[in-house]
């Protein structure tokens, strides 16, 4: 059973592919695989300080929530979609996506291989009470606003903005503040009795 806390400050930062940004890694699988890896998926924050195209993964798809800053607009082939904080939105990795922001944001990017992984994003405004979460396989629990309290049994762990929970058992929230809740799950063909 995982319940792995990741603080904000330890997350790994590199440069993206293309050169254009900053990626800090939250988690990948496998283990010890990164942004130009053959990932089965991987979850990430991205600092965008200015204009400019996204690197390209051929085979993977992506769900991008903005999470600082102003509205970014996002150019896609035959599509223009301008994404606002804490909307998750879909798309196929291996097309062309021109960004245009007029100051730096940041925003949460979850990426998985056809036929290796999937991923659903799920925004959740945790308030006072008990908020219980159904058991991922894995989830990631990831800190926005404020700070949310995950517990399960006798573990806990407070998240603040940036940190991140891993866990495949399920948890409770309560507190104050937003988070993001990540599933990923394996096709139905690699999933085994």
């Amino acid at each position: 059973m995982v319940f792995d806390l990741r603080r904000a400050e330890e997350h790994v930062r590199r440069p993206w592919r293309n050169g254009g940004g900053m990626t800090a890694e939250v988690a990948a699988w496998p283990p010890g695989t990164d942004a130009g890896s053959d990932f089965a998926w991987r979850v990430s924050f991205a600092d965008v300080a200015g204009s400019g195209d996204f690197s390209t993964f051929p085979g993977v798809e992506r769900v991008i929530t903005l999470i600082d800053g102003p509205p970014m607009t996002l150019e896609l082939p035959g599509e223009t979609t301008v994404l606002r904080p804490f909307v998750p939105y879909a798309f196929d990795g291996e097309v062309l996506v021109r960004c245009s922001v007029t100051a730096p944001t940041r925003d949460l990017n979850v990426m998985t291989r056809r036929g290796q992984a999937s991923a659903t994003v799920e925004m959740l405004d945790v308030g006072r009470g008990d908020e219980p979460l159904p058991q991922g396989s894995p989830l990631l629990v990831v800190g926005l606003t404020g700070a949310v309290c995950a517990r399960e049994g006798d573990d806990s762990a407070t998240l603040g903005p940036g940190d991140v929970l891993i866990t495949d058992r399920p948890v409770t929230v309560e507190g104050a503040g937003a988070v993001a809740i990540v599933r990923i799950a394996a096709p139905p063909s690699e999933i085994r009795d």
